[in-house]
């Protein structure tokens, strides 16, 4: 394949993605606006993620979420950085913890059609910090395809930030510089282009490949594990629950919970490409909550203020998808759903 057949495979992945957001149906505008500004997002993040195999010999993170992504149901009080590895090479992760709630670094292999799932090694960084606050985590693995060092926040505005860096180990005599990658080749574009096209029509694919089952069962959350989890790059530190959810013009949907003791659990609000939309209130964690009495958790999605502290804004979405997550946790019972009037909500 030449490089001119490479760009007209982008474009036609492009054509398949706006295909996959206007066949959905019902659409209103704001689901078709934010369906189209969806491709836009996928096209942003695989266009740099296809940077990071420029070169093999200095890996580098690449932070996978800003103000332009929340891709693949990526949760608004999560970080995550993602270097590209090789398989079979010692690598050396090492940097400062910060000050965010959880640290956890998961190395993951070839997944297949279903993309990098498998889940090869994991450790907690807080078994690694030293008195200063610095770690260091070395790994290799005959199938890491890549790394994903995962920060979870409370409060952003409060916790600082960590920062590594990631190397190889096999970069010949101590303190040598490896030697200067290769000037790129049109026949060394090639590939890097097809995936491209290859990672676009992937993420439009995400609500067929990620729970579609579900999607027939609105408002019925499902206990879901790393392992359970096959379209995307899971946290082995997580224990999820699941559901699509789906309201009418109107309607309030009201979740129940009884929140395990955790270090972090969080729901998370998406539409029905999987995306969020953290300054439109689509999130509330542990610390944000307001418990009852005796722990429990009630929180409304509902399409405005529906005049209880706890709820999230569905924004003129009629579907989409709700993730609970919980810290090295396993609730006892999952949340329950039931649907009700908008007008009922505050009297509940």
């Amino acid at each position: 394949m030449d490089i001119e057949q490479a760009w007209t495979r982008v474009g036609d992945a492009l054509g398949y993605a706006v295909s996959c957001v206007t066949a959905e149906e019902p659409l209103n505008d704001r689901e078709r606006a934010d369906g189209n500004q969806y491709v836009l997002r996928v096209l942003t993040a695989v266009s740099e993620s296809s940077q990071l195999t420029i070169d093999p010999v200095r890996p580098a993170f690449l932070p996978m979420l800003d103000s332009v992504r929340y891709l693949g149901g990526s949760g608004p009080d999560i970080d995550y950085d993602v270097a590209i590895v090789q398989p079979g090479v010692r690598h050396r992760v090492a940097g400062t913890r910060g000050g965010a709630s959880f640290v956890g670094i998961a190395v993951y292999g070839h997944g297949g059609d279903k993309g990098a799932t498998d889940i090869v090694a994991s450790v907690d960084v807080d078994t690694l910090v030293g008195a200063d606050g610095t770690f260091a985590y070395e790994f290799d693995h005959p199938e890491a395809a890549r790394v994903i060092v995962r920060q979870y926040f409370h409060d952003r505005a409060t916790q600082a930030h960590g920062a590594w860096t990631i190397e190889r180990l096999d970069g010949g005599p101590a303190g040598a510089a490896p030697a200067a990658p290769p000037l790129p080749t049109v026949a060394s574009l090639v590939p890097r282009i097809e995936n491209l096209a290859q990672s676009v029509r992937w993420n439009l694919q995400l609500n067929q490949l990620w729970t579609p089952e579900l999607r027939e069962a609105p408002n019925a959350f499902v206990r879901q594990t790393a392992d359970d989890i096959v379209a995307a790059v899971p946290n082995p530190d997580v224990v999820y629950a699941t559901t699509w959810w789906s309201l009418a013009e109107g309607e309030a949907l009201v979740i129940d919970l009884q929140p395990p003791a955790t270090r972090y659990w969080g729901l998370q609000l998406c539409d029905r490409w999987f995306q969020c939309f953290p300054h439109r209130r689509s999130n509330i964690n542990d610390r944000q909550a307001h418990p009852a009495a005796d722990g429990s958790v009630r929180i409304v999605v509902a399409d405005g203020d529906p005049g209880v502290p706890d709820w999230l804004d569905s924004n003129g979405h009629t579907t989409g998808v709700l993730f609970f997550r919980w810290l090295h946790a396993d609730p006892d019972a999952l949340p329950t759903c039931r649907v009700v009037p908008m007008a009922e909500v505050a009297a509940l």
